[in-house]
């Protein structure tokens, strides 16, 4: 009885030996194991144009700022009464995109800047929202 205890004893030791790295580290409450540039895990996900979040482009004309509303609409000044398609967006600053969800500040970008003119993705710091042009990248 006292071989086995012992191997049992051996083999025990050398399995915590194998296992004790892999044990989660209570001490450690901050860890992830993605950077938020490339994070892809969100609450909701849209993609495509039509599906654009809420802009606020700055007029060309008068310097004021157009909300847009939809992708698809006219981007028409309340200022100085200007009237643009909604295909000369890329014509005028972006200010903002808001969430169609909370309607918070979205963080935006664009992925190939010397390709695309407009912005190629919007994510929510508040509910995680997230919004792609296209995700062929």
């Amino acid at each position: 009885m006292s071989a086995a205890r012992t191997v049992y004893r051996t083999v025990r030791r050398l399995l915590d030996r194998i296992v004790d790295p892999l044990r989660a580290d209570e001490s450690i409450t901050q860890f992830t194991l993605s950077i938020p540039e490339a994070q892809t895990t969100t609450v909701d996900s849209v993609e495509g144009w039509e599906n654009r979040p809420p802009a606020v482009l700055r007029c060309s004309g008068c310097d004021a700022e157009i909300p847009q509303h939809r992708s698809r609409n006219r981007i028409d000044c309340p200022n100085c009464w200007r009237d643009y398609s909604e295909y000369e967006f890329a014509d005028h600053e972006l200010l903002a995109m808001f969430c169609p969800r909370c309607e918070t500040e979205m963080k935006y970008g664009r992925r190939h800047p010397n390709a695309v003119e407009v912005p190629e993705w919007a994510t929510c710091p508040n509910c995680q929202y997230h919004w792609d042009l296209n995700h062929w990248f």
